[in-house]
């Protein structure tokens, strides 16, 4: 909306344009109204209007003097008089101060005044779009130097190049290594992720700019690195200036972006041996990991081995069945207790990220399986992945898990309790929980209290399909997932799916897929679209 203000020292005038205008449907709200200039200039000097409706001929300040004075604090200021003098040397004035239209009050109807005020308002619209324009030119300039610094970054961590070491003038720096947690939201709120980077790039760059020496650069996705130039000088604490500093990056990109940051600081050492700390940086995933989120931290050294990762599943087995259990029971805060067991195992061991999210996600298959049984119940599993990849601590891991398991959840029991019958959602959820055994109707009739014939009856009418059919269904759905993302032997499945015989198992598959399940697997696995 363009804040209008009216200026005139005849009260009737005023009145009549300020009722006479419908304000609102032009995109305008009228800010005030004043009877001389002078008024009207203190009153401007606190809020600016986009748009001035003056008269000439006013006590104190004169609307020419008004004008004039106006558009030096505001020179895109739009403005129509409105007068009763027919001079020509009012008008030349009038022009030579760029005013938008000059109308006589004798010949002033409220249609000549709307019409003035749109063509301010054209005028306005223009000048935001070229403004814009020259922003958006800007902003792209300095985002293809942006890029073009990252590019030099990634080619000295590669050695093939040592150019980014020509930026860097002064002869000690400090590396600082920066995470944006919550990734996988923060970059929902944006544009684009180029849009986020060039916004904290240019928060930094803007809390530093009397310091030449220091560089922002983005590394990757959530990404990148602070270069601070430092003194060797024992008497002078330039880590302790350093973490000022990122305390004060902290706060303004939490408070403007809504962003939590955590940095990770490097040591101090010369322009070529920047390199070496980056590369140390990098590997510090471990520290940053069982971290606490939006801190500043020293980089610590790590030591743990591959050998010791995989310890972590030991405990998959024990994991898996419990978070089937809490899918079965829908019971979130036995999850939630479990969960922060599992955690607990993670951070008492150090085991590596990229293990835990691996662990993880298996986890969340393993829910992806279990809804593959229900009925039109899915979840796509890159996005699984997409969003596990970019966590950085174990303690964001733990909230998405339990936001993930807590929306699958509500998902599932809204969807089945708007379209199915209790029992009958009772019996899928006992389907999907006993998959590994053969299953009677007989046995979940009796589980469920209803006689036989009774929920034979009730489960065809409310799924379309025998409740035999959707056993057969659920199993074959289970073996497909573990056909796609396990190498367990088409036997072992067999058995897990609680079959007796490998060549009966092998004919049910073929009959509902269409291959047989080792065709299946080769057709996935090669990227090949299958029933």
């Amino acid at each position: 909306m363009y804040k209008v203000m009216l200026v005139d020292d005849d009260y009737p005038t005023i009145q009549f344009l300020s009722e006479v205008i419908e304000w609102e449907e032009l995109g305008m709200t009228l800010m005030g109204t004043y009877e001389n200039g002078l008024q009207a200039f203190e009153a401007a000097q606190k809020e600016m209007p986009d748009i001035l409706v003056t008269d000439i001929g006013m006590p104190k300040m004169n609307g020419i003097e008004l004008t004039r004075e106006m558009k030096k604090i505001k020179n895109n200021l739009q403005v129509a008089i409105i007068s009763c003098h027919n001079e020509f040397a009012y008008a030349q004035q009038a022009l030579k101060l760029e005013v938008q239209d000059y109308i006589l009050k004798e010949t002033l109807e409220s249609e000549n005044l709307q019409t003035v005020l749109l063509s301010c308002k054209e005028q306005l619209d223009r000048n935001h779009n070229r403004i814009d324009e020259v922003k958006k030119l800007q902003r792209q300039v300095k985002m293809n130097h942006d890029l073009e610094k990252q590019r030099l970054l990634q080619q000295m961590i590669q050695g093939s190049s040592t150019t980014l070491l020509e930026l860097l003038t002064a002869p000690l720096y400090i590396p600082v290594h920066y995470f944006i947690h919550n990734y996988y939201e923060v970059k929902k709120e944006f544009i684009s992720i180029d849009i986020l980077q060039f916004a904290m790039q240019n928060f930094i760059q803007e809390m530093v700019q009397t310091q030449q020496n220091i560089h922002c650069i983005h590394f990757e996705y959530q990404k990148g690195f602070i270069f601070y130039p430092c003194q060797a000088s024992i008497k002078h604490d330039s880590f302790g200036e350093l973490r000022v500093l990122l305390q004060q990056f902290r706060n303004v990109i939490k408070e403007y972006l809504s962003v939590d940051i955590t940095f990770i600081l490097g040591k101090q050492g010369e322009r070529r041996q920047v390199r070496q700390e980056i590369q140390s940086l990098l590997s510090s995933e471990r520290q940053l990991f069982y971290s606490r989120r939006d801190t500043v931290i020293n980089k610590t050294e790590q030591s743990l081995t591959d050998q010791q990762d995989q310890e972590i599943f030991s405990h998959f087995e024990e994991a898996g069945a419990q978070l089937k259990n809490v899918l079965f029971e829908r019971d979130i805060e036995t999850l939630k207790k479990k969960l922060t067991d599992w955690i607990n195992i993670c951070v008492d061991k150090r085991y590596h990220p990229q293990v835990v999210k691996e662990w993880f996600l298996r986890l969340m298959l393993d829910v992806n399986m279990q809804l593959r049984t229900i009925p039109k119940q899915s979840s796509h599993v890159e996005v699984l992945q997409e969003e596990i990849f970019y966590l950085n601590t174990i303690y964001e891991l733990q909230d998405w898990l339990i936001h993930f398991v807590e929306k699958t959840l509500q998902k599932t029991s809204q969807h089945l309790k708007n379209k199915y019958h209790k029992d009958v959602i009772k019996a899928c959820y006992y389907v999907s929980h006993h998959l590994h055994k053969k299953l009677s109707l007989d046995e979940v009739a009796e589980h469920l209290y209803l006689n036989p014939s009774y929920f034979s009856r009730l489960f065809k009418k409310e799924m379309q399909i025998t409740f035999v059919e959707y056993v057969k269904q659920c199993k074959m759905e289970q073996a497909k997932d573990l056909l796609e993302r396990t190498d367990i032997s088409v036997g072992g499945i067999c058995a897990q799916l609680g079959y007796d015989h490998q060549s009966y198992f092998i004919k049910v598959f073929k009959k509902q897929v269409g291959c047989t399940p080792l065709e299946y697997r080769g057709m996935k696995w090669n990227g090949v679209k299958a029933k």
